[in-house]
Order: C-alpha cells, then sequence, then structure tokens
C-alpha cells in the first residue's frame, strides 16, 4: 500500500493535471483518496505546502534526468532524451501549463526552475558540441549559431504544451514532438550525421516520426 504522503501528491498531481492548479481545493484531494480534511492536513497544512512538495519532487527526478545522459549523447541519446524529457512534462503537466502563474505565486520554486532551465539549455549546448566534435553536426555556420539552436530547442519544450493548448490538439502524441525537435537541428548535420540518423529511423527509435 502507498505511503500516504506519496498517495496525496500522486492524486494531487492528477487533479492539477485535470482541473488546473488553482481550481483544485484541498478537501476535492481528501476526497478523491477518502481521507479526512483533517487527515490531509497533518501531512500538509495548507496547499502552499504541497506545491512545494511537489516541485521538489519535479526538481528530484529533473535531476536524475540530467544525470542519466550525463555523458554527452550519440543522435539515439538526443532523440530518447527528448522522449523522456516530454513524458516527464506530460507528467506534471499542470505545471507546464500555468509555469508563470505558479512562479509569481511561488518565488522560490521560480527561481530553482528557472536554474533548472539554465542548466537544461546549457546541457543541449554541450551536446551539440559533441556532435560536432563527433563529425555529426557540421561547424557553427555563423556566430554563435548553436548558443542561439540549444535556446531554440530549449524554448521549443518548454512551451509546447502551451502551444498544443491553443491549438487545441493532441499533446500526447509524443512522436509529433520528436519530429518537431529533430527538425530544428536536423539541417545542422553532415552526411555521417544524417547516414547515423537514417540508420536510427530503421531501428524504429523515431517510429513515425517521418524523418
Amino acid at each position: 500500500m502507498k505511503n500516504i504522503k506519496h498517495q496525496i501528491l500522486d492524486t494531487a498531481i492528477k487533479l492539477f493535471n485535470k482541473s488546473g492548479f488553482k481550481n483544485v481545493a484541498i478537501s476535492q484531494i481528501a476526497s478523491e483518496i477518502g481521507i479526512s480534511n483533517g487527515n490531509l492536513n497533518y501531512h500538509f497544512k495548507k496547499k502552499d505546502d504541497l506545491m512545494l512538495a511537489i516541485f521538489e519532487r519535479m526538481d528530484e527526478e529533473q535531476g536524475e534526468i540530467l544525470i542519466r545522459f550525463k555523458s554527452y549523447p550519440n543522435l539515439k541519446g538526443f532523440i530518447e532524451q527528448t522522449d523522456i524529457f516530454y513524458r516527464f512534462q506530460l507528467k506534471y503537466r499542470f505545471f507546464y501549463l500555468d509555469t508563470l502563474e505558479i512562479g509569481r505565486a511561488y518565488p522560490k520554486i521560480s527561481e530553482a526552475h528557472r536554474k533548472y532551465s539554465l542548466r537544461s539549455i546549457q546541457h543541449i549546448r554541450d551536446s551539440l558540441e559533441y556532435g560536432v566534435k563527433r563529425g555529426v553536426f557540421q561547424l557553427e555556420p555563423f556566430p554563435d549559431a548553436y548558443d542561439y539552436l540549444a535556446y531554440t530547442i530549449w524554448m521549443k519544450g518548454a512551451f509546447w504544451l502551451v502551444q498544443m493548448e491553443i491549438l487545441q490538439k493532441d499533446c500526447k502524441d509524443t512522436e509529433v514532438f520528436i519530429h518537431s525537435f529533430t527538425s530544428l537541428w536536423q539541417p545542422y548535420l553532415t552526411s555521417k550525421g544524417l547516414e547515423e540518423l537514417k540508420a536510427i529511423k530503421q531501428l524504429g527509435i523515431t517510429k513515425n516520426t517521418n524523418i
């Protein structure tokens, strides 16, 4: 049986994803689990404490994702990272849809998320540089080209769910997400890189992304 605190966090995330953070009351979370408000308040005195606990879990998982891919990946690893990152976003969908609102309400979360975002951008940049050294990415076509590309890749990912919400499109299609990301860096591949990507496609790593 799940630890009650874990159950509260899991249920809160599920309801936040469904209705949005602001639209879910503590009493709804307690009712969904089948416990009293007092029982829930014993573990989390207010909704703010619950949000902070959820972000701590997110921050820990984000750190594990970056550590897992600390060694700069080949193109297969680059695509796998994209897939893992998107599944993480779907898991905490409410946060990425309401990032600015949550950040304004919780400055500590805003600052921690800012630092993680900067680490992510640097990680993407380092991966591109490693690709240049491997000969799968071209030399920068103009100064700071890969700095801009790393930022663009991060920005597209950070606000993808918002874009899908605005366009009223299915956000659960990871293949579309991967294809969209691949289209950003594919033009920078060398002939060696294109061959490597072709081999990945033949292995079915990119599934139906049509690349």
